[in-house]
């Protein structure tokens, strides 16, 4: 791999590593349009505002970009979309904690939404908000923190989506991840609190990411059918319990960067050592390491444009 390629991919790595998908920056946000020229305003924040319906004002702001409708959960979520329709410049919808059993089928009037919120609705019909969804030009959706185990077939229909968040679920059904499979512009996938303490082997279907969040689980070893993942360039699988750093990672074409931080890591395999792999960072901060094992491993590493070892041990 080309290494002036990977001078420029592995900052843009770094930086994604707090990055908010839906934080998508449009100039200040407003929680009211008192005092402010309406035609400055392009997001609002009116969550947690026990609302009922979207005030007056709304409707008169001309380039109305960013909206935060979440915890209000006696909101006429219909009537509120027939209002934002009017808004056609709205990308970024969030509705998160509205305690939806399902979003209406008028939410495909917003012509051009690009990023939809609906985490913490976990009575929300997947099934038919998927469907209700499907002709919105989207590239990120964000089902954090909805209590689900699979995902049903419509979520292929998703054929724009690039960015998934799943965080705060529990997804072990193989045949969810075939279906995340089809989704052809799938970039990042979100899996970390997951309570995972194996990956389901239909993993090795996601050949089009780039980037995997694993964090906060419960795994003690990678599959080797994770070898398949060869567009993949960054993992995030920190806070988990693997004993030693896996050997899959040799196998994996295209991987750059690895997060192995607070994984109870203490030693590295010596096939690391004797094999060529495209690995070029990794951070195992706050591992179980002896100093010979990190003098083994910064000799290893040791042309690795980023090796971390902080520890609290």
């Amino acid at each position: 791999m080309n290494k002036h390629f990977l001078l420029l991919i592995i900052p843009l790595a770094l930086l994604l590593v707090n990055c908010s998908t839906y934080s998508t920056y449009y100039g200040p946000t407003y929680t009211t349009a008192k005092q402010q020229p309406l035609k400055k305003i392009h997001r609002i924040d009116l969550s947690h505002k026990n609302l009922t319906t979207l005030p007056k004002w709304i409707d008169s702001i001309p380039h109305l970009k960013r909206i935060d409708l979440s915890n209000n959960p006696n909101l006429d979520l219909e009537n509120t979309i027939t209002r934002l329709s009017s808004h056609t410049q709205l990308e970024v919808l969030l509705l998160d904690s509205l305690q939806l059993k399902e979003i209406p089928k008028n939410i495909s009037s917003l012509k051009n939404l690009k990023h939809l919120s609906l985490a913490y609705n976990p009575s929300l019909n997947m099934d038919v908000t998927l469907q209700n969804i499907a002709s919105l030009p989207l590239v990120f959706l964000n089902l954090k923190g909805n209590q689900l185990t699979d995902l049903p077939k419509s979520i292929t229909q998703l054929k724009t989506l690039k960015d998934l968040n799943l965080s705060y679920n529990h997804m072990i059904t193989d045949q969810s991840y075939r279906y995340l499979g089809e989704l052809p512009h799938l970039y990042s996938l979100w899996l970390d609190h997951n309570k995972l303490d194996t990956l389901p082997t239909a993993i090795q279907h996601l050949q089009q990411i780039r980037y995997l969040y694993l964090d906060h689980n419960s795994l003690t070893y990678l599959p080797d059918s994770m070898y398949k993942l060869d567009n993949l360039w960054v993992l995030h699988a920190g806070h988990n319990m693997f004993n030693t750093l896996p050997e899959v990672l040799i196998k994996m074409p295209s991987l750059i960067l690895a997060h192995f931080n607070n994984a109870q890591i203490s030693k590295m395999p010596k096939a690391f050592e004797t094999e060529k792999y495209a690995l070029q960072g990794i951070i195992l901060d706050h591992n179980p390491l002896s100093k010979s094992e990190k003098a083994f491993i910064k000799n290893v590493f040791k042309d690795f444009f980023l090796l971390s070892f902080k520890q609290q041990y």
